[in-house]
């Protein structure tokens, strides 16, 4: 069965590239991006931090306002309170795949679910003519970039993530028979 979401497929691409991949540095880096994905998607902080430099920096973009993290304090907070809400719970549905020496590139969709609660927390009442209950369930699926620099030692400097549209503005309802069995609500 295909679910709407299914967070545990998002770093199997990724798996796939880096075997395809006769250069060994690429290969590396691609495995690496994967390892983290991997830990970010299972809540998994301390694998997750494994594979960064120790003062990394992301930058979030396209969401409005830019956001930047920088240091290994700043990235381990945003990550716990992520993990703490169940918003790592994400899918990536990875379409491309570009590494080289430096950098490797992800493209793709990136699918979340969002409790109706948390949409009115903030400040949603509708989806187009839906009102949002409570209790509802909705999956945002919107065109993600990011690129994932390295540095020598080939872990990951950060992330610097480009959204195409504001995930919010992609909400369709959903239901809990749409989520894999391991999907924590």
């Amino acid at each position: 069965m295909r679910y709407a979401i299914d967070p545990h497929q998002s770093w199997l691409p990724l798996e796939a590239a880096a075997a395809r991949e006769n250069d060994p540095r690429k290969s590396g880096l691609i495995r690496e991006v994967a390892r983290h994905m991997e830990a970010e998607i299972k809540g998994q902080l301390e694998p997750l931090m494994a594979t960064l430099t120790t003062e990394p920096k992301y930058h979030f973009w396209g969401n409005g306002t830019p956001m930047v993290l920088e240091g290994r304090a700043a990235v381990a907070s945003f990550y716990s309170g992520m993990f703490s809400t169940g918003r790592q719970q994400f899918e990536v549905v990875v379409a491309k795949v570009m590494a080289s020496s430096d950098n490797v590139v992800t493209e793709g969709q990136v699918k979340q679910v969002n409790r109706g609660r948390d949409l009115k927390a903030a400040g949603m009442s509708t989806v187009g003519d839906t009102r949002i209950e409570d209790n509802d369930l909705w999956l945002s699926n919107a065109q993600l970039v990011t690129v994932w620099p390295a540095d020598t030692a080939g872990k990951l400097i950060g992330e610097d993530i480009y959204f195409g549209v504001n995930p919010m503005q992609t909400l369709s309802k959903i239901s809990a028979s749409d989520l894999p069995p391991y999907y924590k609500l």
